[in-house]
């Protein structure tokens, strides 16, 4: 089971150093994959880790290994008052020499906890995966919402600008007040200001693109708004969603891996005292020229088991059963308060999911508000009864409404990202599901940064 999502959304990207080229939603986040540092330094040390398993079952497999000895001897003898020195020697000897375990009940239980923390491993690295896409897809949306903003606050300046021609014509007229002057001056100061701090922004963002998906973008395909329909972002049952918390959270399958993990540390830790049982073969050869047995050669082969029983090591074994005990309580609370913690992180989410579709509905209707009221002081002015401030100031009220509209929408997004990444299923798939539905018409806005 995965949310809802219905949302209209596209991506175009073009590479400042190459030809232009474009690209759509899932293939930047593809780039975002395979360039991100962080998740690439996350893939290793995946890689690193996994390495553990196989590690711990090469203690079950045959040992297989060979000596060679090649020695030059020198002998004394003494007897009594009598000393001898024999000419010096040489001695070869080779062996090769198979260890196949049998009975090592601690090398099974190392081999399954192991397993269990690569699967915490995996984990983990989901878990940074959905935290790529999460701030692939928002630093994104960021730089699209902040293109979006400076397209509105460039509409307000001119507004503020023609404002304040109006206000001192009119007070060189007499028919109005310097105070309307000052107004109107200190609202196009302020307008400037927003567009400076805007365009910062949007240099922070996609500066912030280029560093995960290894590419500058300078193309962003916008947000079709006729059908962007608030309602497909709603999540539905909350409990539905509860449910997937402990399937699909990376972060709680990690824990209950590292918790699965700590208990079987504990049967490694007392099986320690287990005696362990090996089949040995053996095969020998060497060589010796001496004085005793000139030119001999002997040749050994030898078949068995070597039984090896523990009797005492200082206290040590009884030590780790206690520290991998204690581990294993941590590892139980960490578990339990990571499920605590996103149950907690969960009902915010879907809060504020369900908050942003209400603000998304209002803001459309404020807009939609605004723009009657446009029309009718449009109308009032036609006819003598408004003035042209009075169009102006609320074409001003308008342009808010529009960037209230735009914020609405894009928080929405965030929190529909969110909640996704929380769960554990802002994927590729989520995000083939959104390419599948973005607009067909080219509307592309060109970043000049």
């Amino acid at each position: 089971m995965r949310l809802k999502n219905k949302s209209f959304l596209g991506l175009l990207f073009a590479c400042v150093t190459t030809p232009v080229f474009s690209t759509d939603l899932l293939e930047g986040y593809k780039l975002a994959l395979e360039n991100d540092r962080s998740f690439r330094s996350a893939r290793a040390k995946l890689r690193a880790d996994s390495e553990s398993a196989p590690q711990a079952l090469s203690q079950l497999l045959p040992n297989i290994s060979a000596t060679f000895l090649r020695n030059q001897n020198e002998q004394t003898r003494r007897d009594g008052t009598l000393t001898r020195v024999f000419p010096r020697y040489p001695s070869e000897s080779d062996a090769i020499t198979l260890r196949q375990p049998i009975f090592r009940l601690r090398s099974v239980f190392a081999l399954q906890q192991a397993r269990a923390q690569a699967r915490g491993f995996e984990a983990d690295l989901q878990k940074e995966k959905q935290t790529l896409g999460f701030r692939f897809a928002s630093a994104y949306f960021e730089a699209l919402f902040s293109h979006e903003k400076i397209e509105l606050i460039s509409a307000q300046k001119r507004n503020a600008e023609n404002q304040l021609l109006a206000a001192q014509r009119s007070y060189q007229l007499g028919t109005g007040l310097s105070t309307d002057v000052e107004e109107s001056r200190a609202q196009l100061l302020k307008v400037q200001a927003q567009e400076v701090g805007l365009k910062n922004s949007l240099t922070v963002t996609l500066t912030q693109l280029e560093t995960i998906i290894g590419r500058k973008p300078n193309f962003l395909m916008r947000i079709d708004g006729n059908r962007l329909d608030p309602e497909t972002f709603d999540p539905g049952d909350l409990q539905s969603i509860l449910d997937l918390l402990p399937l699909k959270s990376p972060d709680i399958v990690s824990r209950a891996a590292q918790l699965e993990a700590a208990k079987i540390s504990v049967r490694t830790a007392r099986s320690e005292h287990l005696p362990t049982l090996d089949a040995v073969i053996q095969y020998s050869s060497s060589v010796s020229d001496n004085p005793f047995f000139p030119t001999s050669q002997i040749e050994t082969k030898s078949a068995g088991l070597q039984l090896t029983i523990p009797i005492f090591s200082g206290g040590s074994v009884d030590s780790r059963v206690r520290e991998n005990i204690a581990r294993s309580e941590e590892s139980r609370e960490r578990y339990l308060n990571s499920i605590s913690d996103a149950k907690i992180q969960l009902l915010k989410e879907y809060g504020s999911l369900k908050q942003g579709i209400s603000e998304t509905k209002a803001a459309e209707q404020s807009l939609f508000s605004a723009e009657q009221l446009l029309a009718s002081v449009t109308k009032g002015n036609a006819l003598g009864t408004r003035t042209k401030l009075d169009v102006l100031s609320v074409e001003q009220r308008r342009a808010q409404a529009l960037i209230d509209r735009s914020n609405a929408r894009y928080q929405m997004l965030i929190a529909w990202i969110r909640l996704n990444a929380l769960i554990g299923t802002l994927d590729e798939f989520e995000f083939e599901r959104i390419n599948m539905l973005l607009s067909t018409e080219e509307k592309f806005v060109i970043l000049n940064n």
